[in-house]
């Protein structure tokens, strides 16, 4: 759950009851309250802008279109079955060799 604009004074989770904050160990009110978990948010298109400002890695992140690889050895992920399956489901998208594929991995991640 996110504690935000008419949940941002909750203190406990509305969909299961888990408390927001960590107990304190004794009683100091200034002592700043501690989150069991914390959302971060990655400014992805700036990073991404800057990636493409230089015309050196500009080519480096469009080098997957134009690269030419031995049949059946894969030695970059546009090579692998699931890249080729997501050019022939979206031509559009692929047709552009700017565009980025993002993967995402979340070690540990936790719906709760």
């Amino acid at each position: 759950m996110l504690f935000w604009k008419d949940d941002k004074h909750l203190e406990f989770c509305k969909f299961c009851g888990h408390v927001r904050y960590k107990p304190t160990r004794g009683q100091n009110p200034r002592r700043k309250k501690s989150a069991y978990a914390t959302l971060r948010y990655l400014l992805i298109t700036l990073r991404l802008q800057r990636l493409y400002a230089s015309n050196t890695t500009a080519e480096h992140m469009s080098w997957h279109a134009t690269h030419e690889t031995e049949s059946g050895i894969m030695c970059h992920p546009s090579d692998a079955e699931a890249w080729k399956h997501f050019n022939e489901t979206h031509p559009d998208f692929a047709s552009e060799p700017h565009n980025i594929r993002l993967g995402l991995c979340a070690d540990g991640f936790s719906l709760h």
